[in-house]
Order: C-alpha cells, then structure tokens, then sequence
C-alpha cells in the first residue's frame, strides 16, 4: 500500500471504525494530515487514533471577574422572609384600615379619620370633613403603650402605641376651600402617639405581639 492510499484509507476506513466504538475518539482529516506532516508512521497514527478517549466531561466556563457573583440565599434569609410576610399578611387582617404595608423600617397604612372643625351651625353642629390619610410608623423603638376599645365599653380594639409617626393626607379634601383646609390640618392628630383599630375578629394579644416584634 503506497502512503498516499494509505492517507485514503485512514481518512474514508478509519472513521468508520471509530463510530462503532465510542469509546474511542475520532480522527477528523486534519488531523490525519498534521500526523502525515509530522513524520507519524501509518502504524503510529492508526494506533493514536484507535486509542484516544474521548472526553465526556464539560469544558469548564471561566469566570468572569466583572460578573456580579449569584446571590446565595441560606436558610435563615428564608426563615426571615417567611416571618416578615406571614406577620404582613397578619396585619393587613388585624388592622382596620387599608392598603396596610411592611417594610423592612415601617408599619403602613391608610385610614379614614372624620374630624369636626370650624364654628358650630344654630343647631350645635360644626362642619366635618373624612380625609384620607396615609400613616407611616417607624419600626424602630415602637412601643405599646395600652390597648383600650374605643369608646370604652363598646367599639373596636384601639391600640395606642409610640413611635416615630407620618401623617399624609392622600384625598378626602378636593372640595374643601383653602381656609377650610388650615382649621382641619389645626385638628388633625399630631405627634408621636397614635391609635392603630383592630377588627373584632381578631386577638388584640396577637397584634401586640406582633407590634413587638417589629421593633427587635
């Protein structure tokens, strides 16, 4: 067998040996020509090419040091997510208001509160407007301070608590004339007290637990 019928050989024979046996790797044409031009004997280029194995494990990806790295989340970013909504989705039922959010710094919530202001008509009644506010209270040194039902012997639960307090007005007052506007903002509540409602249905032990937590 002449070499160049020998390099037809390799190239059109050889691969076919190959693929019935994938445990061995296959020989692509250019690499028969390297071998050639390299001075490999036919002998040596068959024996290279029956016994190369082939690699069956992944290339490994380099890392890209500009990448940011993945986020690993433990079991205690779990746990600590899991209490925070399970105590969001507690108070968005205990509370008696609205659009109730927690925050990692924050208690929030809306409320209608009805307030009387300006001077009283012949018949002993004074003007009254319901805006809508939004409150904001800081986690962050909240305390309970007592736990009272509204009108003392009959209404909701009220929870009085401290804490750092915003009070947004949000609507309620479109209508209502400039003038009119300074006496309600004079009778809004103020400070860093404040009354959170708590429905009938629920155990105001439980809301103050939870209140309490929040602080920590």
């Amino acid at each position: 067998m002449t070499f160049k019928s020998f390099k037809l050989f390799l190239i059109l024979v050889l691969p076919l040996t190959m693929y019935a046996n994938t445990s061995y790797a296959e020989c692509a044409r250019n690499d028969i020509d390297h071998y050639l031009n390299k001075g490999f004997t036919p002998e040596q280029i068959t024996s290279i090419c029956a016994t190369t194995p082939l690699k069956t494990s992944k290339p490994e990806i380099p890392h890209d040091e500009d990448e940011p790295e993945k986020t690993h989340h433990t079991n205690q970013d779990t746990n600590q997510t899991t209490a925070h909504e399970k105590n969001e989705q507690f108070l968005k039922e205990a509370i008696k208001g609205r659009n109730v959010t927690l925050t990692k710094d924050s208690l929030e919530y809306t409320l209608k509160v009805c307030i009387e202001y300006g001077d009283e008509d012949l018949y002993g009644f004074a003007p009254k407007a319901c805006p809508i506010i939004r409150y904001t209270i800081a986690r962050k040194g909240l305390e309970i301070t007592k736990s009272q039902k509204k009108y003392i012997f009959f209404g909701a639960y009220e929870i009085k608590i401290k804490s750092t307090i915003k009070r947004e007005i949000i609507s309620g007052l479109e209508n209502n004339k400039s003038n009119e506007i300074i006496l309600i903002n004079e009778k809004l509540e103020t400070g860093d007290h404040t009354f959170i409602p708590v429905r009938d249905d629920i155990s105001i032990v439980e809301v103050e637990q939870v209140l309490l937590q929040l602080s920590h």
